[in-house]
């Protein structure tokens, strides 16, 4: 069976009333790559849209010197299409993370074919034009940073304007991207270059 959607909203919300176990919740998500799907922690299924190429092209410049950095380093680093499960039980995806080797390193390659319990040390936000930045900045501190992930990038490319979140509970607003930003006690020795964006 098939169910055809065709709404103009850039977000929609399923209710499942006996609620979807994360089995079924990755079946949905696996057999729909095309969407992008988030779980709720009351269970409620958020449905977003693609985004343009200019996001997913600004997306990819973090995920890009990520990965260069988790080659020399450690770890992994992932794209937006990576559901994690949250403490929470909800099921996010970051536009880009790093997780660090010890925190992976617990996982089979079976356990990482599915969505697992864990956390991002490191998650990047790019806010698109069809986000509100207010509910984008209330996403970085009641979900990621509550649920334990060490340092956060909310970044706004059309503004210039980059927030800071990090798990002290400590945020800063950085306004001009003729720099590089640092990815402090969290990702020693890494950099990025926030003339990159466009």
């Amino acid at each position: 069976m098939v169910l055809e959607i065709k709404i103009p909203a850039s977000v929609v919300e399923l209710n499942f009333p006996n609620g979807l176990s994360t089995e079924a919740f990755e079946e949905l998500c696996f057999a729909n790559k095309e969407l992008v799907v988030e779980r709720e922690p009351d269970g409620k299924i958020t449905v977003m849209s693609p985004v343009a190429p200019l996001s997913e092209d600004n997306e990819a410049e973090f995920v890009a010197d990520l990965k260069i950095y988790a080659r020399k380093f450690g770890g992994k680093s992932y794209s937006s299409s990576t559901g994690f499960i949250l403490p929470d039980d909800s099921v996010k995806s970051p536009d880009a993370s790093y997780v660090s080797a010890e925190r992976i390193a617990p996982y089979t390659k079976e356990q990482l074919r599915h969505f697992a319990l864990l956390v991002p040390n490191f998650i990047v936000k790019v806010v698109s034009p069809s986000d509100e930045l207010k509910d984008a900045k209330k996403k970085m501190t009641g979900v990621w940073m509550a649920n334990g992930v060490s340092l956060g990038w909310l970044v706004d490319v059309e503004t210039e304007r980059l927030w800071i979140y990090r798990q002290n509970g400590s945020v800063d607003l950085i306004e001009d991207f003729d720099r590089t930003i640092s990815g402090e006690d969290v990702l020693p020795d890494f950099e990025f270059d926030l003339r990159n964006l466009m």
